[in-house]
């Protein structure tokens, strides 16, 4: 399972699922800016306690745990690296506070990802007056992210069928071993980015400037409200931060 899942939409009918894409844009953007704001652990976890009851109610909360699973390495390596190189006074709450964090980033992006069909998206930003070409090109990215991913691992499960090594040696090895895997990964992009280039050149993609929908977006008090509680939210935690300060128990560290 592939961290990039997280970033993938999932078809459901859930709470989360039916609130508009800009509604959701703008809580995840708040919520990783909060995220963002704090290097102390019992802040992050608090966050962590804001964000996944989100994932649950979008009923993705599984296949968000599974995705964080395959990132353990990765938050392995950030706290073994910084607690080993950190001038902190306790390298290992600093270092474990950078894994918090990393994973309430992807959290609160992962909401927004695991939620909005790409089409929405384009949709939802082209209601906001951003051109259509721009609007599509984040679309596409959403959309064939994951699908480089997925592609990215059955050519290493290709590779390896083949005798490459790719988990063994020292870390100069290790790094040109992604040769065999870059290569492949960006000839199969050209690939794709020609075959969706003739597509919607076939389609007549931007010979008419106004779009029309078969539905259209509507904001409604539901999404008023998750977006302005949202940059409540946003605004309390700055305005606490920058000039109040945070209460002692929330900067409580490791002693070590």
């Amino acid at each position: 399972m592939s961290f990039l899942e997280v970033f993938q939409y999932t078809r459901l009918d859930t709470v989360v699922h039916r609130l508009d894409p800009r509604s959701k844009m703008v809580m995840s953007i708040c919520l990783s800016a909060v995220s963002l704001m704090f290097m102390d652990i019992v802040p992050l976890l608090v966050m962590l306690l804001v964000l996944v009851p989100i994932i649950a109610l979008a009923k993705s909360l599984r296949r968000w745990a599974k995705s964080m699973q395959s990132l353990a390495a990765l938050l392995v390596f950030i706290v073994v690296f910084n607690t080993l190189l950190s001038p902190a006074e306790h390298p290992f709450s600093h270092s474990l506070a950078l894994a918090l964090r990393l994973v309430a980033l992807m959290t609160s992006f992962s909401i927004f990802f695991l939620t909005v069909h790409p089409d929405q998206l384009s949709q939802a930003l082209t209601q906001m007056r951003v051109p259509f070409e721009f609007a599509f090109a984040v679309s596409m990215a959403m959309r064939y992210v994951p699908t480089l991913g997925l592609e990215a691992y059955a050519i290493m499960d290709a590779q390896r069928a083949r005798g490459v090594e790719l988990d063994k040696g020292n870390i100069i090895t290790r790094i040109k071993n992604i040769i065999p895997i870059v290569v492949p990964l960006i000839i199969v992009s050209i690939r794709r980015a020609l075959s969706i280039a003739e597509s919607m050149e076939a389609r007549g993609f931007g010979a008419v400037k106004e779009r029309t929908y078969l539905e259209r977006l509507e904001f409604r008090r539901r999404d008023w409200a998750v977006a302005i509680g949202s940059l409540l939210i946003l605004a309390v935690v700055t305005y606490v931060t920058q000039f109040v300060g945070l209460p002692r128990w929330m900067t409580w560290e490791l002693p070590f």
